[in-house]
């Protein structure tokens, strides 16, 4: 099963690194240091544009310049990109707490990555565990973020994934410095904590730069694999064309240990059913 591509609107079709990997130890999402090449062969058969590549910690091969070469050889001979990075890692090391040396760090990593390739899309997190709760938080929070689209915000779009209630995102992506500063829609994520998809659509759809494909159960609930009625989805494709700058849907779906190629097909198997119809 192929992922058929919506030809209207000139859209990249990604895979967040480590969807065709078994678990590093005991964690889902982590960087498959043993895997990632496999992985964008198999990406490459079912017709994706490109690759989310994550980064879990500051030993990631795409922070040599050795290994980064290696890296954009591969996707070129595969005619994929980098189309997105996502700092996986301030998860652990929220954007408020990871100190500024660090954080200047990565980001000057990444610039180095973006002189040798366009990237599209760069997200941090700002959810569950590593969001901001008080102001002081907050202030962190914003200096790290103006720092980020200083450095990296000419050459890709700067963005955050959060799970902030839409009144007090509005008013977090009205502050004057943040106003380059976009969003990482999950769809999956929305579902689960109960928020309105249309409602997003509507307040945000000049800030979305990319969508995070998954389905998960209503009030918190795990992941699984992509259904064939996902009300959230339908939804996104009856708006898709108000997004005027989105730039990508990356597939954040569900993945078992041992079936992650067949549990791939499934769910692009439904999405490509929930797209087609109309």
């Amino acid at each position: 099963m192929r992922l058929i591509k919506n030809s209207s609107k000139k859209i990249k079709y990604s895979f967040v690194l480590g969807r065709f990997s078994k678990k590093i130890g005991d964690k889902y999402q982590f960087f498959p240091i043993d895997n990632w090449q496999n992985e964008l062969a198999i990406a490459k058969k079912f017709n994706f544009d490109g690759v989310e590549w994550i980064i879990s910690d500051y030993s990631n091969p795409i922070f040599n310049e050795i290994y980064l070469n290696d890296i954009l050889k591969r996707l070129k001979d595969k005619k994929m990109i980098i189309n997105s990075i996502y700092f996986d890692l301030i998860m652990h090391d929220p954007l408020h707490k990871i100190s500024m040396k660090n954080f200047k760090w990565l980001v000057h990593k990444i610039r180095n990555v973006q002189n040798k390739t366009k990237i599209n899309r760069i997200t941090f997190p700002i959810e569950e565990k590593c969001r901001f709760h008080n102001n002081f938080e907050k202030k962190f929070t914003i200096k790290k973020l103006n720092f980020a689209l200083k450095i990296l915000g000419k050459k890709s779009r700067i963005s955050i994934e959060t799970d902030i209630a839409i009144k007090s995102l509005e008013k977090f992506l009205d502050i004057k410095s943040l106003k380059n500063l976009g969003l990482l829609l999950d769809v999956g994520n929305i579902r689960a904590n109960g928020y309105d998809m249309i409602a997003y659509i509507k307040k945000f759809s000049d800030k979305i730069f990319g969508v995070h494909i998954k389905y998960r159960d209503k009030f918190f609930g795990k992941s699984k694999i992509l259904p064939s009625k996902f009300f959230e989805l339908k939804i996104l494709r009856d708006n898709i064309w108000k997004l005027r700058k989105l730039n990508d849907l990356t597939f954040q779906t569900f993945r078992s240990d041992n079936n992650f190629k067949a549990d791939m097909k499934k769910s692009i198997k439904n999405f490509n059913g929930i797209f087609k119809k109309k």
